[in-house]
């Protein structure tokens, strides 16, 4: 027994989609409550782990500060000693100092390099490890900063004086530390001022002798930290080229260069070992839910799927039936077109009339249903431009001011001389939007007057109204006005036709582009329709049109034709037989390639789809070969029944000057063949 069909949507299906409905937000509470238990779990362990970094980083530092300073106390003991100042100073008894320095070697320190410089900063002795050696100037480079800091702090203090000898206490010891790199290696470089511990002895200037050495890294306790808070992996090097993602570090600053001696090591994780050890039992109950979860979401995908295949059928079908129909209705438009301009009696006439508007109307219909199948898909993109917004609006003015003219109607255009400037925003949907507006005070005004008014707001916006002495709508019934098919009371579709698309349309374009539309009006005393949109500013920049080729005068326009339905060529040449040109027809892309190689062409009307070749390839290899032999360019025109913005767009990335929708518009297409004439190009038409 068959089931029963609702709306195209059988019993099964709907109840299917009821019990998902209804288990799906208990499915979400439960995962969304692991989700957040988890997250909790990873962001404790991150914050535990983080807080042992700092913990360790802080002690390392503080671990190495004590090093240093055991270093610094080290050379006090050897350096601040009256028994130096005698042998040193006043005796210079470099013996002594082979003898009696080495007593640095008992506290610990193997100390690469050892210096001692006289009041005058001159080198007085030094020793590369227990033995003298010749002073490496790039050792001496190292100490400059350091040096400098000694004798201002010597400068700073009170002067000694044998007079107050002996002392209580030892004077306070003038040092100076920092990190350098020498011969590869990283060492702990100290500068301390030789003075007397209790004054038996004197420097025998105002100045002391000053002792420079060279300690490597490793010596200042480093391997002692490593045991003494178990770190892992330490490692010292100048830069971070040795780092490793998640590595816990001290830096320090180095003498005489500016990247940073960097003590790094892999700091402990307890937060992520705790983690570690919870993945399984995790793992289970996400296991568990995410089954459950896995089951409902492929549901609901299946339907999400069978529902925009839907939706993308209909569209492809109402695209296609688009161009179909739009092929049979430009050879109608056209033709009815090029008789109007015949010897025919009042009757014929009317008869053509009719013909013409009721294609007009049939493509219009054309246009807004397949805008809204659009809409339905999210298909629709707004682009963003730089165009002239005047222009924009005197266009549409233009295309449908002889409508108003036909019905008695004044319309009144006033645009503020501030938008005689370049903005950015997308045009074709600007000018649908106004075209919509206009059109709909058109159709619902029989006697009076339109306006259309372009203002900028003081908030940087725009102001697009169009106001009409129309029948008005009743201000309770105004939300109806922008639903689809409505047209606010069933009476006026029958008296006024159309499926009550068009503000619907406007209304959605105006909010993808980030903008306000709203009405207000009154039965029987008019309405006002109005736009508040943002279109900043365009830079200002402008581009020099391509060189069109030079036409010579006395001479019939050479036209190639390309075209695969044999209707729309035999269109061409009625709409053309009055005109002094030349055509050339060609019935795919191929053919108009081959023909352009033939001879020069004045200008191309080229068809998108087309076998054998289509027109964007065919245009590609046009332009290729005026490229190749240096030509001037070409005019062409994309003639198609596309008309979506992303075939215009299409278009013109191929180098194509003008994408023209049919059915072809005479006065359009008659315009172009003037610019070409007169040498400005198609696209100033």
């Amino acid at each position: 027994m068959p089931l029963e069909t609702v709306g195209g949507l059988e019993h099964s299906e709907m109840r299917g989609l009821s019990n998902r409905n209804l288990l799906a937000p208990a499915v979400a509470i439960a995962l969304a409550a692991m989700a957040v238990f988890v997250l909790s779990l990873v962001l404790w362990s991150r914050g535990v782990d983080s807080r042992t970094l700092a913990r360790e980083e802080e002690l390392v530092r503080q671990g190495l500060v004590s090093a240093i300073g055991e270093v610094e106390a080290a050379m006090v003991t050897e350096t601040t000693w009256d028994e130096v100042v005698d042998f040193l100073d006043n005796r210079r008894d470099l013996a002594w100092a082979d003898a009696n320095l080495n007593d640095f070697y008992a506290l610990g320190f193997e100390f690469s390099e050892l210096t001692v410089l006289d009041p005058q900063d001159q080198l007085l002795y030094h020793r590369r490890g227990r033995t003298r050696a010749a002073l490496d100037e790039a050792t001496t480079e190292i100490f400059e900063g350091l040096l400098a800091d000694v004798r201002a702090a010597e400068l700073a203090r009170a002067p000694l004086s044998a007079a107050t000898a002996p002392w209580e206490s030892m004077p306070a010891p003038i040092q100076a530390s920092g990190f350098a790199v020498v011969d590869g290696g990283n060492v702990l470089a100290t500068a301390t001022l030789i003075q007397p511990d209790t004054g038996v002895a004197m420097p025998r200037e105002d100045r002391g002798l000053v002792m420079l050495t060279v300690l490597p890294v490793r010596e200042v306790s480093i391997d002692l930290l490593a045991a003494r808070y178990q770190l892992n992996d330490l490692r010292t090097a100048l830069g971070q080229d040795h780092l490793k993602p998640g590595d816990a570090q001290v830096r320090m600053d180095v003498l005489g260069s500016d990247a940073p001696l960097i003590l790094a090591w892999t700091p402990q994780r307890p937060g992520a070992l705790l983690l570690r050890n919870s993945v399984l039992p995790i793992l289970a109950v996400l296991l568990t839910f995410g089954a459950v979860g896995a089951v409902m979401v492929a549901r609901g995908r299946a339907a999400w799927r069978r529902q925009m295949e839907a939706q993308r059928t209909q569209t492809e079908f109402l695209a296609n039936m688009s161009h179909e129909i739009r092929t049979p209705l430009n050879g109608v438009c056209a033709v009815a077109a090029a008789l109007e301009s015949t010897t025919l009696t009042p009757v014929q006439r009317n008869m053509v009339e009719i013909i013409r508007s009721s294609g007009i109307s049939l493509e219009r219909l054309l246009s807004d249903l397949l805008d809204v199948a659009r809409m339905e898909s999210g298909a629709v993109r707004i682009s963003s431009e730089a165009f002239n917004l005047a222009e924009a609006a005197r266009t549409i003015d233009t295309l449908l001011r002889p409508r108003a003219l036909e019905k008695g109607l004044s319309l009144d255009l006033a645009i503020a001389p501030e938008a005689e400037a370049r903005v950015m925003g997308d045009p074709v949907r600007f000018k649908q939007v106004l075209a919509n507006l206009l059109t709909n005070a058109i159709k619902f005004t029989e006697t009076g007057r339109i306006g259309v008014s372009l203002t900028p707001l003081p908030d940087g916006r725009w102001r697009l109204k169009v106001d009409d002495t129309g029948m008005g709508f009743d201000p309770a019934r105004k939300a109806e006005l922008f639903k689809r098919f409505s047209q606010g009371d069933a009476s006026i579709g029958r008296r006024f036709g159309g499926m009550g698309l068009g503000l619907a349309i406007s209304r959605e374009l105006v909010e993808l582009m980030g903008g306000e539309i709203d009405a207000e009006g009154r039965p029987g005393d008019g309405a006002s329709f109005w736009v508040d949109i943002s279109l900043p500013p365009a830079e200002d920049a402008t581009q020099a049109e391509p060189r069109a080729r030079e036409i010579p005068a006395n001479r019939p326009l050479r036209i190639l034709v390309a075209d695969d339905h044999p209707v729309n060529r035999q269109v061409v040449e009625v709409l053309l037989a009055e005109f002094d040109v030349e055509l050339v027809l060609a019935e795919n892309g191929l053919e108009a390639c081959q023909a352009f190689e033939t001879a020069p062409f004045d200008m191309v009307l080229m068809d998108m789809q087309m076998p054998v070749m289509d027109g964007l390839t065919a245009i590609r290899n046009i332009r290729a070969r005026e490229d190749a032999a240096h030509k001037g360019r070409t005019p062409i025109v994309m003639l198609t029944a596309n008309t979506l913005p992303e075939h215009q767009a299409a278009s013109l990335a191929a180098g194509a000057d003008l994408h023209m929708p049919k059915p072809i518009e005479p006065e359009r297409l008659i315009a172009v063949l003037q610019r070409v004439a007169e040498g400005q190009g198609p696209a100033a038409a």
